[in-house]
């Protein structure tokens, strides 16, 4: 083993541009590649917890009468398949954004609020809940000369964050595919170099009659070790790098927001250093070592005359 060991970093050696090139381009690979995987992750997580809180936002000119939108809440409240139907006006609205946020309510008078108090009636439904139905209802009302200047549902937000997402997917798929090939060929390239600077030791080691899975062994090992060190680096790199910015923005506000929305569609977990951590790093490791280990392999029998 020691053996081996030291052959194989005698190869990655002697090739050290090569070798680096090599490296920097998988660790890019796999930064570019984690961090499209966590968006998507994101993007996935959010659609699918408005998804199930499908919510119906009925916004009022405020000339609109209280009384009269009093009257239709309480007649959307009975209606089947309703959660809660809740009456604001659009300041009250910002400071329970604020609240939401962690700002103290002494400090939020600094903050400009909606000066034509525009009311805003929320209907929460039942998840999976036939949401036509209730927009048909607010359209019937509006028709009978209610003030309503627009009505918002969920799934306009759902339709665009996933339109989003299909966006990174397919843009960053193609990214990320393209810099998985450059990588493969680096390796390909930078193992076939290092056989052919080699190539009268190996033939030497044939002639003494050394079996052909020593011959490619250090090899395999030289594309498992690119592999390793470029998971490993892209792995510290983005650690190292997201707990800097939870130390240095935990007091920021528009980060406290963004931490919020995380933790209410369930990935709360990202924001602490739990297992899930090692797990996510011992996994980039082997897929990594995988890499490397198969192109490396498949460079061995094609330049390795055996």
């Amino acid at each position: 083993m020691k053996l081996l060991i030291s052959t194989t970093w005698k190869y990655i050696r002697r090739n050290p541009g090569l070798s680096l090139a090599t490296i920097v381009i998988i660790t890019i690979t796999f930064a570019m590649g984690t961090l499209l995987f966590m968006l998507n992750m994101f993007a996935s997580a959010t659609v699918d917890y408005l998804q199930s809180q499908p919510t119906i936002s009925v916004l009022y000119d405020p000339k609109e009468k209280e009384e009269n939108i009093s009257e239709f809440k309480s007649y959307l409240e009975n209606q089947p398949g309703v959660v809660n139907v809740v009456y604001n006006n659009s300041s009250e609205i910002q400071r329970e954004y604020l609240n939401s946020i962690g700002i103290p309510p002494e400090q939020q008078n600094q903050y400009a609020f909606d000066g034509n108090q525009m009311h805003v009636l929320r209907l929460q439904l039942e998840p999976n809940q036939d949401y036509q139905k209730f927009i048909a209802l607010v359209n019937e009302e509006k028709n009978n000369g209610a003030l309503i200047v627009d009505i918002i549902f969920v799934q306009q937000i759902v339709d665009r964050i996933r339109e989003f997402s299909n966006t990174v997917r397919i843009g960053g798929g193609i990214i990320t595919l393209f810099l998985i090939v450059i990588s493969l060929v680096l390796i390909y390239l930078t193992i076939g170099f290092t056989i052919n600077r080699f190539a009268q030791e190996i033939d030497i080691m044939q002639l003494v009659g050394a079996e052909s899975k020593l011959i490619m062994t250090p090899f395999i090992l030289q594309g498992a070790f690119y592999g390793a060190i470029a998971a490993l680096i892209s792995y510290i790199t983005l650690v190292v790098f997201w707990a800097a910015a939870i130390a240095v923005l935990q007091s920021n506000i528009l980060f406290e927001f963004i931490r919020n929305i995380v933790t209410e569609v369930g990935l709360g977990a990202l924001f602490t250093i739990t297992p899930l951590y090692f797990v996510f790093g011992a996994i980039l490791e082997l897929i990594g070592i995988f890499i490397g280990v198969v192109c490396s392999y498949f460079a061995t029998k094609r330049y390795i005359k055996i």
